[in-house]
């Protein structure tokens, strides 16, 4: 097909993801915003004020969501390469070496917690793993270590789209994805060179009236005025081989497109994106766990509102001859020390009296109640939040949280797949882009600091290349996740057992250095780990040898007197 032909069915596919997908998109911006606390709209709130009604948000969904997103944190992952042969052992610790460095370097434990609050609220969210050009503080190219920075960024929900006809929660058979950027005129002329400035006011010339993926604030494929900006689309597509081609474009015209220039373990073209839904409807409609928390939502809030009126407003009757100052009586009986005072010869009860209500508010109320209740049955609940009955031992609390969280079980290993594939397509992207020699600094605690050395070149003696130490392209592992602790709760109540155990250890069979590499949280562990091993590699003192040794042949000859007593006794001498 020629360029305008692949424009037009470019545009097809992504106006048909935009318009396939635009009500899953409304809902989860509204859940986004009941996380947010906005729960009315604003002709309920209008009416509600009109009335004299308070506007009440009572917001449980952040309470719920919250909670999730502080466990997420207790329990992020870390990467880690093990070997598939004997021979690459070295190898993996060097993979999981560089992995970790990566992850600290793109600070992967915060883009992890946002794309999982991505799919609470909204319902998807994930990364885009892809390469920048490493260049020195002079703009050029690096003279030395990787060529290329391996790049971890969050994929804005609000700005990916997909092939409307995916079913799959990762997205795994989708057909193409992509995502939308906008930018400024000069800013696409400068990326994408000069060509870009007549594609762009071709775009500028022939906007539509779409409403989705709108620039902030709003525009649909350009805005035009003091500040003009263009609306560029990169898209990943299927080609016929099964690999992946890339595009970029605006309605104007095509930018960049290509094979696309990230390949897979096995050599194959492959798209840069992992990504996750937190659930997918039979319509192929994605949501998260705000969803089913709407309505709950709303009834607390509009059966609190309601049951706060009833406990502030009176229904009244009255005729003719109590009809003067009706108006201003009402508004005292709104007010706890409000007066009423009866025109004439009315009387209380037969020309003006209250209208009982107490069995309405009391109805409202009780409603409030089973709505809350129910409510606590959705997501997190009291057992898994540690909230449930008296005080307990951590190791009953783990256990009440343990059994809370098996309703959670699906997103979690949604998050944890997340994790996975994008540990692999970072090792991908090492294994592709790092050719050179690579030094990369680990540190595995606050103190400790030392280099790991990739495509090492190994010389022999008269200084000749004879081969590579780490050589990445050759290493042969396999990329597992390393679970962070679940919590310190269990962690601290095995210390405590060991460390009681080692009170009742009169043979000393529990080395005391073994309680202190078990101790959690001790920052100077390391340290004191250290001046044990320099203690026990000094040679011993003879003195103290010889003496150990006489006292141990004491207790030995000891023993064999008592053994040789006991025996007498029951012989019967």
């Amino acid at each position: 097909m020629d360029d305008k032909t692949t424009h037009s069915r470019l545009i097809d596919m992504f106006e048909e993801a935009e318009e396939a997908s635009a009500q899953s998109r409304d809902r989860a911006g509204r859940d986004l915003d009941y996380y947010d606390g906005k729960q009315w709209t604003a002709d309920e709130a209008r009416l509600l004020k009109k009335r004299g009604q308070p506007v009440i948000a009572w917001n449980r969904i952040r309470e719920k969501v919250d909670y999730l997103q502080g466990d997420e944190r207790n329990r992020r992952t870390k990467p880690q390469a093990l070997p598939n042969t004997p021979s690459h052992e070295q190898d993996s610790h060097s993979a999981t070496d560089a992995l970790q460095f990566i992850c600290r370097q793109n600070r992967y434990d915060e883009t992890r917690s946002r794309v999982w609050a991505d799919l609470l609220k909204a319902g998807w969210g994930g990364v885009e793993i892809s390469v920048e050009p490493k260049t020195n503080m002079l703009g050029a190219s690096a003279l030395t270590g990787p060529e290329f920075r391996v790049i971890v960024r969050r994929c804005q929900w609000d700005r990916m789209f997909w092939d409307p006809h995916s079913s799959e929660e990762d997205f795994s058979d989708a057909a193409y994805k992509g995502m939308v950027v906008w930018m400024d005129r000069e800013e696409a002329v400068r990326h994408y060179g000069e060509d870009a400035a007549e594609v762009f006011d071709d775009t500028v010339q022939a906007v539509n009236a779409g409403t989705s993926f709108d620039d902030r604030p709003k525009g649909s494929w350009a805005r035009a005025g003091k500040r003009q900006r263009i609306r560029v689309v990169l898209i990943y597509l299927r080609n016929s081989d099964g690999g992946w081609d890339f595009c970029e474009f605006t309605k104007g015209g095509i930018l960049r497109d290509g094979p696309s220039p990230f390949l897979d373990e096995d050599g194959n073209t492959e798209d840069p994106f992992v990504w996750r839904s937190a659930y997918v409807d039979r319509e192929n409609n994605r949501y998260g766990v705000v969803r089913d928390m709407i309505d709950l939502q709303d009834e607390i809030n509009k059966r609190r509102s309601k049951a706060l009126h009833h406990f502030t407003a009176r229904q009244t009757f009255g005729n003719q001859k109590f009809k003067a100052g009706s108006a201003e009586n009402k508004k005292q009986l709104a007010r706890p020390d409000g007066h009423i005072e009866l025109a004439g010869t009315a009387q209380f009860g037969t020309d003006f009296g209250i209208i009982p209500t107490g069995d309405q508010a009391a109805g409202h109320f009780e409603l409030l109640q089973q709505a809350t209740a129910a409510f606590e049955t959705i997501g997190p609940n009291a057992a898994m939040v540690g909230k449930k009955g008296r005080a307990e031992s951590g190791r009953a609390l783990l256990a009440q949280q343990q059994g809370g969280q098996v309703q959670m079980g699906p997103l979690t290993d949604a998050l944890r797949q997340l994790d996975y594939d994008a540990y692999r397509k970072i090792w991908n992207r090492v294994r592709q882009y790092w050719t050179s020699e690579t030094w990369i600094r680990v540190t595995d605690d606050d103190r400790t600091l030392r280099f790991v050395g990739l495509n090492e070149p190994l010389t022999d003696a008269l200084g000749n290349v004879v081969g590579l130490k780490n050589d990445i392209a050759r290493m042969d592992v396999d990329i597992v996740i390393e679970e962070a602790p679940a919590g310190a709760t269990l962690l601290d109540e095995q210390f405590e057992m060991l460390v009681n155990l080692k009170r009742m250890d009169a043979g000393n069979e529990i080395p005391f250095k073994a309680i202190i590499a078990a101790a959690p949280n001790l920052r100077a562990k390391q340290d004191m780990l250290r001046m044990i091993d320099e203690r026990e590699a000094q040679p011993p003192n003879p003195l103290q040898t010889a003496g150990a040794e006489a006292e141990l042949e004491g207790l030995r000859a000891e023993a064999r007197l008592k053994h040789a007593k006991a025996m007498r006794e029951e012989a019967g001498f």
